[in-house]
């Protein structure tokens, strides 16, 4: 059985915990370029708390907090009670039953947060993986090993390694969400047995982790810059700098406000002693994101951390910068990335954002920082920029350079002109060149970990051939083939085990069907040849197999205003050709996705207007919430449908749409409907899960009507309170699976008796699970560690 502090030492758990802790912050906006802001707060956390290895607890309960401004004042506060019941149902649950096995893909690679070249091993290089935890290579880049414990927590942020060969992680990824979900950790981790073990080092409420900085003269020093929560609070944000000979924290610069953190750090390379550093202020609840504001700024020190100087000297504005507010602070400015030359410290390079995602600017300096003049158009006008803010000089060269985009941007010039280094996947995230060799650099972004052996030049880039740390939103399998997988991939497509012209064979190599954020995936239950995918907001083909060859046709058009990322596409259990499609209304298609008719009320009749504080003011999502999130027609009245909203609100049609009951007042949380499953032997039996993960509410909330939605029993019972994402119902053994942030729990008698389900599920949110045809397996798609199964056939 699993200990209570061993749960609290899991990420999966402790993701939770995090969205909880309370805030430590310093009064007032730092703004003038000459104020001195001095550090002052110890952090009393033994770093010395023991190592962590598969026997090893570590961990320990966090307060509560408050929540961020008047956006979320809508929102419900964690309170210790909720906290102290997560505590004693997860405590009771431990391993049971068949141990899970790794499916795939293994061939594809999915984002990669952080990366360091080991300098005293050839061809070793780590990655962080932004859902799965620290891999190694000793390839150069090739294939890659997990050195990171299952149970931990697999949402990394950062990494870093010292001159010592100490390796540090930062668990909970800094990078915000856009359509979909970012997850958050437990603190930082450090390692001096190259990922065989690791010790608990402290930071615990950080949230997340944005970089690690290690001092190349003392490697017991090391910087954190310290994110916090995207959606909740965390009591430690800023930057923090490990003293007393490394065992101790010390906030060094606070955040001004609750909604700023850490996010990047950078060292001047002749003198330890001069540190820079970002704050980042931003935030996001169910429809909104703002990813900039006044507590953003670039800071610079001198006496090693003690005092910190604010760095705002702009001589010019920035072509990009439609305010001409360059790093003052303002509402509008985002992310900043910065990065100091190796073979010259006083060159400085810096790169901006607004708060919805257009670049602001790109400045350089020849004195250290102290004055920054604007310079080319660095970005590549994705409106992204969030979602990157990462630069990297050539340690031989100092003008040539780096910059994290959709495409890798690459100058030669000091950053005057820019160009694209082709040949590599979509959206950058980490870069590091080799010193054992030289012209050699390493690559991680949204596909994975490339490596160049000619300096970063275009086209030069190789893949990794092995590298399971995908992470997939939904899954797919063949009723009759349990082999015959499909899955949608975070900003890797829709990937399937099969070709046109070959069956499913190895089950770690996947290949592509659809492009962009791969989301919903279908295989036809009476016609395996016959698939269907979606990108991001409800993009779906149909693809067709026959006599060797494959063709794919466009979803007709639908009748939405507003599509969410993740938008639903559900398959009718009674007619193969009948395909439902969910915006703020609903679809049906008698013909496969050709053509669609609504059969739901016009405009906000079923999800309700985006609420005020939900509204999203940028450019990319204002049309992506209050929508449609699942579709449940009854196997056994085609004229019956539930459907559940982002909104939080539930209905059901019994005769396709031409009235609607909504279930109000029946006890139901008002919280975004992730799953409902109707019982295929009785339209009146039906089950609901539903999240308030982007809302600080950590409930799980599994609920069970029986006639029909007149009345709701809430049947989670001893599930550990963490978003439940999916549900799978097993009618002839009635079995209700649940996949939950937490992992995939099995309810056997139909009320609340959950258990937990299997053996060696990696640590991380289950977003789909999915029985076979045959009973006898269930697969689970994990948002991180690609896609696993385990027997259920006892």
């Amino acid at each position: 059985m699993f200990g209570f502090r061993r749960l609290w030492a899991s990420w999966r758990f402790a993701r939770l915990v995090a969205i909880v802790a309370a805030v430590v912050v310093a009064a007032g906006v730092l703004t003038s370029a000459a104020a001195q802001v001095a550090g002052s707060e110890d952090v009393d956390q033994d770093a010395d708390s023991g190592q962590v290895d598969e026997d090893e607890d570590v961990g320990g309960p966090q307060a509560p907090a408050d929540f961020l401004n008047d956006r979320f004042s809508s929102f419900q506060t964690v309170t210790d009670d909720q906290v102290q019941q997560a505590e004693a149902q997860a405590a009771e649950f431990g391993e049971n039953g068949e141990n899970w096995r790794l499916v795939g893909p293994s061939n594809v690679g999915g984002r990669v947060t952080g990366l360091v070249v080991d300098p005293r091993r050839p061809n070793t290089i780590y990655v962080a993986a932004a859902g799965g935890g620290v891999w190694r290579s000793t390839d150069a880049g090739n294939t890659f090993q997990s050195a990171w414990p299952s149970r931990l927590p697999q949402a990394l942020g950062a990494l870093e390694m010292g001159r010592d060969g100490t390796l540090w992680a930062g668990t909970g990824e800094a990078n915000p969400s856009g359509g979909g979900l970012t997850f958050f950790g437990n603190g930082v981790y450090r390692s001096d047995d190259g990922g065989r073990s690791w010790d608990s080092w402290g930071l615990t409420h950080s949230g997340s982790i944005g970089r690690i900085l290690v001092d190349p003269v003392n490697p017991r020093r090391v910087f954190v810059a310290a994110t916090g929560n995207l959606s909740g609070t965390a009591q430690q944000r800023g930057i923090y700098r490990l003293d007393n000979n490394g065992r101790d924290w010390r906030l060094v610069l606070p955040a001004p406000n609750k909604t700023t953190g850490g996010v990047d750090l950078a060292m001047d390379p002749t003198n330890h002693n001069r540190i820079y550093a970002v704050l980042w202020d931003h935030q996001r609840n169910n429809g909104a994101r703002v990813y900039g504001g006044v507590g953003s700024g670039l800071f610079r020190s001198d006496n090693g951390g003690d005092t910190w100087t604010r760095l705002e000297n702009v001589i010019g504005t920035a072509p990009t910068d439609k305010t001409g507010t360059g790093l003052h602070s303002d509402a509008t400015l985002g992310r900043i990335g910065i990065a100091v030359a190796p073979n010259d410290p006083n060159r400085v390079y810096v790169i901006t954002a607004t708060q919805y995602g257009p670049d602001k600017g790109f400045y350089y300096s020849n004195d250290g920082g102290t004055t920054l003049a604007p310079g080319g158009h660095a970005g590549g006008d994705s409106g992204y920029a969030w979602w990157f803010g990462k630069l990297w000089v050539d340690p031989k060269d100092k003008t040539h350079l780096f910059e994290a985009d959709v495409n890798l941007r690459e100058s030669t010039d000091s950053g005057t002109t820019w160009h694209v280094s082709a040949g590599v996947h979509a959206d950058q995230h980490a870069m590091q060149w080799d010193p054992n060799q030289p012209g050699r650099v390493y690559l991680g972004n949204d596909g994975g970990v490339y490596r160049s052996d000619t300096n970063g030049a275009s086209a030069s880039w190789v893949h990794a051939t092995y590298e399971p740390f995908n992470q997939s939103y939904h899954l797919a399998v063949a009723r009759d083939d349990p082999t015959r997988l499909a899955t949608g991939l975070q900003d890797n497509g829709s990937v399937r085990t099969w070709t046109a012209t070959t069956p499913p064979g190895d089950l770690t190599q996947w290949n592509a069907y659809g492009g962009g954020d791969g989301h919903e995936v279908l295989i036809d239950y009476s016609d395996h040849n016959v698939y269907y995918e979606c990108s991001q907001v409800g993009v779906c083909h149909r693809h067709e197999d026959s006599s060797g060859t494959s063709k794919s046709i466009n979803f007709g058009a639908r009748h939405s205003t507003r599509t969410t990322t993740d938008a639903p596409i559900i398959q009718d259990p009674n007619n193969p050709n009948i395909v439902y499609f969910g915006g703020n209304v609903l679809d049906r298609s008698t013909d496969r996705g050709t053509t669609f008719t609504q059969i739901s009320p016009p405009g906000d009749f079923l999800t309700g207007p985006v609420p005020p504080n939900e509204d999203d003011k940028g450019p990319f999502y204002a049309n992506e919430y209050a929508t449609i999130t699942w579709i449940a027609p009854a196997k056994t009245d085609p004229n019956t449908i539930y459907l559940g909203t982002d909104t939080g609100r539930l209905w059901k049609t019994t005769d396709l749409g031409a009235h609607w009951t909504e279930f109000t007042g029946k006890g139901l949380p008002t919280r975004w409907v992730n799953s409902v499953v109707v019982d295929p032997t009785d339209a009146r039996h039906v089950f609901v899960a539903f999240s308030g993960y982007r809302e600080g509410d950590l409930a799980a909330n599994v609920w069970e009507s029986t006639d029909g939605g007149t009345n709701w029993d809430n049947i989670s019972g001893r599930l550990p309170n963490a978003p439940v994402e999916m549900l799978a119902y097993d009618q002839s053994r009635q079995r209700l699976y649940a996949a939950t942030d937490l992992g995939v729990f099995v309810n056997r008698d139909g009320r609340r008796n959950w258990r937990r389900l299997g053996r060696g599920l990696p640590n991380t949110s289950i977003l789909d699970i999915k029985i076979t045809g045959d009973g006898r397996t269930l697969y689970a798609a994990t948002f991180g560690r690609s896609v696993w199964a385990v027997r259920i056939d006892d």
